[in-house]
């Protein structure tokens, strides 16, 4: 099956060149050639399904004498872990993503109303795919290994979850979507067709948007919920690196509706095209580079590929900037807007916002980076976009407060004007009578713009939907006013403290009585149970403790309980184990025993293991545990990772009880092991100290909902779209009737 994979990739390169070559030629006007070239295409989507296919028969049937499946698989990974390993290492995530872009070829091809462009953009599309495959060439996923292994190492257990299954393949479906809107401009400057380019690429922008958008929103669920980092967002390298691309894509939109509405913005629209695929190859350089590895969690490792990246990138670049000057002359500027006072300017300035949002985030992405070309290489802190992205986020949102109150050519209602500022004012007012303090002057102008936004927008809403003509647009404008009162909120009013927490013990904090109860084996390790009452909240907190394999040190995982106005965050810090002998304690030479309870527990000899050629050694002790009508075998273990020790406890009698090794002695062959179970009495299981944070993020579910509006109003945009060229086909269609400017129910700024 590796050979077939491999013979795939080989042919998905041939066909692609071939159909490279077939589609200039039907550009050239040998429109004969067309069938050729989509059959050629076909191929290509073809042969890279089947190397994609046959890299999931590799990881399925568990062939570890492959480098890609020993590195990010194992046999004892759940079956939707086996799938998410296709794209837990480069060489997958580089398969998946052409993958996509030749599925969304397809689609291209399919449609009639982009077969104008279809020649051209196949030209670029098979062009992207090729410099992809040159990558998979050098770095392939059917590499053997030099040495054929049995057991693979799995994968990296931070990533064992079940959005690993859902969040990379949503990204990637955006970045593949974000080369077609490239490809309609590049064909647009070869083809001179400066006037229609833009009207076939808004879809394809829109769903670009709308999918990379929802996979920012999965990654930080992922992080908030099950990571423990206690926030949806750190302004990490690697996640600026998705962020650029959105907010380039989100001034994009509006540049594209202006051209549309009002052919303004005629160079702009075509060169913003066109930075957002670069940014889009040029975040794919520095995640997968190694050049973020000291600043990002996220970060791959050098492959050695490092060329090729810069190759693409370069050559991208290049052929897109060529063209942009070599046709600059004969693009006309555009209408400009004489009047202000209209929503076509204000929009416009939107999108020059955004862009300026779009650059200082890559300013402060790539500072690793410039910094190491200056000597020792540095990262910019949360500051610096705290002091950049603030400005602007408030900038954007009173924009979109102004929004409702313009119209396309000029007009200014007073009454929308005194409505939203209104609001404004009351709920900034209301905000620094809670806090009881003036506030940072950046935080509170977002805050109040932001406000006025969703007041705003959300009675232009409700207007336009008593007149049965709603805008997605206010909709969107809406969710993203909430989102960021939402964020601003949770972040600037969120309460947290460190508490320990003796077992057994109550300990009140935050308002809140807090007792840690007990742990309880698991599977992998242990959970801490923590009892939570106070403020109206009543609730047992499970604070998992995991030894993943071939990782050293202890994977602790966070609890969150959600309430409507606020979430209770419990993130686990250290376990602390008691000082000195405990009851329940014991030490025991080989072949003695001890009596616990109803039963007793006979040490009969150590057994020893090691992973990953010696990196983790595991000492273990089997114990024989017998009661009345019972007896069983149990290897409770010690991990040893470097300078890290762990215990494994290991239950018996049904999980009633468990034994854990504290020490081993080999001087005298014996070994040190505590017995714990709902037979020892309390006294006895008291002594271990749970660390903890505990923090409470309010309106933080005002952030989620704000973000699903946002990506809802995409989706309906996406929907009127299609139903309007339903009915304007037909002839019946509203819009088919609609005056030059007229507002649109497309999404705007």
């Amino acid at each position: 099956m590796a050979a077939f994979g491999e013979y795939c990739i080989l042919a998905a390169a041939a066909a692609a060149l071939l159909s490279a070559v077939l589609y200039a030629l039907v550009w050239r006007g040998r429109e004969d050639y067309r069938r050729a070239a989509r059959a050629a295409f076909t191929l290509t989507a073809l042969f890279l399904t089947g190397a994609l296919l046959a890299l999931l028969h590799l990881i399925l049937t568990h062939d570890f004498r492959i480098a890609y499946v020993f590195s990010y698989s194992s046999t004892d990974l759940p079956l939707w872990y086996l799938v998410a390993s296709l794209w837990g290492g480069q060489e997958g995530t580089f398969l998946l993503w052409i993958v996509f872009v030749a599925v969304l070829g397809l689609v291209l091809i399919a449609s009639p109303r982009a077969r104008e462009f279809e020649a051209g953009n196949l030209v670029f599309v098979n062009l992207f795919i090729l410099s992809i495959l040159f990558i998979l060439l050098k770095k392939s996923p059917f590499e053997y290994l030099p040495v054929w292994r049995t057991e693979g190492n799995g994968l990296n257990p931070l990533l064992q979850n079940y959005w690993m299954t859902i969040h990379p393949p949503v990204m990637f479906v955006g970045f593949a979507a974000a080369v077609m809107p490239a490809a309609f401009a590049m064909t647009a400057l070869v083809g001179r067709k400066y006037d229609t380019w833009a009207e076939a690429a808004r879809p394809w922008t829109l769903f670009a948007w709308a999918a990379l958008g929802a996979a920012l929103v999965l990654g930080g669920y992922w992080a908030y919920e099950t990571l423990g980092w206690g926030g949806f967002w750190a302004w990490d390298p690697v996640e600026n690196s998705s962020f650029i691309p959105w907010i380039f894509l989100a001034a994009q939109i509006h540049a594209l509706f202006i051209k549309r509405q009002r052919q303004g913005l005629m160079r702009f629209s075509l060169a913003i095209v066109l930075v957002t695929f670069w940014s889009v190859l040029y975040g794919t350089f520095l995640t997968r580079s190694g050049v973020l590895g000291d600043f990002s969690v996220h970060s791959f490792v050098d492959l050695g590929i490092n060329n090729f990246l810069l190759g693409g990138l370069a050559g991208f670049i290049a052929l897109g900037l060529s063209l942009l000057v070599w046709r600059w002359r004969d693009i006309r500027p555009g209408a400009s807007f004489a009047n202000v006072a209209s929503r076509s300017y204000l929009v416009s300035l939107g999108v020059v916002v955004l862009f300026l949002g779009g650059l200082l985030t890559l300013a402060g992405t790539s500072a690793p980076l410039l910094t190491r070309l200056a000597g020792e290489p540095s990262a910019v802190g949360l500051s610096y976009y705290f002091a950049t992205m603030t400005p602007v986020a408030a900038v954007v949102l009173l924009l979109l407060g102004l929004f409702p109150s313009f119209r396309w050519n000029h007009g200014l209602s007073r009454r929308w004007l005194l409505l939203g500022g209104g609001g404004a004012a009351a709920a900034t007012a209301a905000g620094l009578w809670l806090s009881g303090t003036t506030g940072d002057p950046l935080y509170l102008a977002l805050f109040a713009a932001a406000t006025w936004a969703l007041v705003s927008n959300g009675y232009a809403l409700a207007s336009s939907w008593r007149k049965g003509a709603v805008n997605p647009a206010y909709l969107a404008h809406i969710g993203l006013a909430a989102a960021l009162i939402g964020a601003a909120v949770s972040a600037g009013f969120e309460t947290k403290q460190t508490v320990r927490l003796p077992q057994g013990e109550t300990v009140r904090a935050m308002g809140y009585d807090l007792t840690f109860v007990r742990t309880e084996p698991t599977a992998k390790g242990f959970d801490c149970r923590v009892e939570v009452a106070g403020a109206g909240a009543a609730f047992t907190a499970v604070l998992p403790h995991e030894f993943p394999r071939n990782m050293e040190g202890t994977m602790r995982k966070p609890h969150v309980e959600k309430f409507l106005g606020h979430d209770i965050y419990l993130s686990p810090l250290a376990l602390e184990q008691p000082k000195g002998p405990e009851p329940g304690s014991y030490t025991l030479a080989k072949g003695e025993s001890a009596a616990v309870d109803k039963y007793t527990l006979t040490f009969h000899e150590f057994a020893l293991t090691s992973h990953s050629e010696g990196a983790v050694t595991e000492a273990g002790a089997r114990i024989t545990v017998a009661w009345a009508g019972g007896r069983e075998e149990i290897l409770p273990r010690l991990r040893v990772s470097g300078d890290e020790v762990a215990a494994l406890p290991a239950p018996f009698d049904e999980g009633r009880g468990t034994v854990a090794i504290t020490a081993v002695r080999p001087e005298d062959g014996a070994v040190a092991i505590k017995v714990a179970g709902a037979f020892v009495p309390p006294a006895e299981m008291a002594g271990e100290t749970l660390t903890i944070e505990l923090s409470e993020k309010p309106l933080i579910n005002l952030f989620w909902l704000g973000t699903a509006l946002v990506f809802g109003s995409g989706l309906w945009s996406m929907r009127e779209r299609r139903r309007r060229r339903v009915t304007d086909a037909a002839g019946t269609g509203a819009a088919a009737k609609a005056a030059p400017g007229e507002i649109s129910r497309e999404i705007s700024v």
